[in-house]
């Protein structure tokens, strides 16, 4: 029982890969980006009162911004698989005009 899709559709599984990306990335994004921030502005509020460990402000922005921007590169990816192929794509071979 095989199912005929349009030529323009894509495949159930490329879309179901793309919304788990999406969902990964926006999980990843939210938390690790959510809990650097929260770092980050304890460790600037603390800045105030101890000068010296300004140096301290790149540690949430290293530990938790790289895993965000991962996270957002899996969020872009899962959203270029759900889009539909282009038109010149799905054509194959000699059938150009």
């Amino acid at each position: 029982m095989s199912e005929t899709r349009s030529p323009g559709a894509q495949s159930p599984v490329r879309a179901f890969f793309g919304a788990a990306l999406i969902a990964v990335g926006a999980l990843i994004m939210l938390l690790c980006g959510g809990c650097g921030a929260l770092f980050f502005v304890a460790f600037l509020v603390d800045t105030f009162a101890h000068p010296n460990d300004a140096g301290m402000l790149l540690m949430p922005l290293v530990l938790g911004g790289l895993p965000a921007a991962v996270g957002f590169g899996l969020f872009v990816w899962g959203r270029a698989l759900r889009r539909a192929p282009a038109a010149g794509i799905e054509r194959a071979g000699g059938d150009a005009p």
